[in-house]
């Protein structure tokens, strides 16, 4: 139960940094207000276009540091099986990876696979990170 309990607070808390740091990089890389809300597939086509690479990249920092946070904060509540509460917390946030290649295919599919690296990666090493400070304390 502690496991499921974990999995669930570190996604949530991934998901929230992620959020953050998405709307903060809109604020560097705004989205034109036109593009805000693309109801067809040629709307979403234009929208994806006009995206700045380097809000996009920020984008994927923000993730990054979401899953950082969010395993850190799973594998502290786990406990043990660390490795496992990590991948199913990377494994669940890929689930914004799976949708953006949906959005962003073909135009950008650097971006949809940067999101799954960040992702699978970050929660990785904030797992190790959380074993690590409690192996050390």
């Amino acid at each position: 139960m502690r496991n499921i309990l974990a999995v669930i607070l570190g996604v949530l808390v991934a998901n929230v940094v992620f959020f953050l740091g998405s709307v903060a990089a809109d604020r560097f890389y705004p989205t034109p207000v036109e593009l805000m809300d693309p109801e067809t597939p040629e709307a979403t086509a234009l929208r994806v276009a006009s995206a700045e690479t380097n809000g996009l990249v920020l984008v994927l920092l923000a993730g990054a540091l979401g899953g950082l946070v969010g395993g850190f904060v799973g594998a502290k509540v786990a406990r043990g099986k660390f490795l496992a509460v990590t991948n199913a917390i990377g494994g669940l946030l890929s689930i914004w990876a799976v949708y953006s290649f949906y959005v962003f295919f073909p135009a950008r599919l650097w971006f949809p696979l940067g999101m799954l690296v960040a992702f699978m990666a970050s929660t990785y090493l904030g797992g190790v990170v959380a074993r690590r400070s409690r192996s050390a304390g």
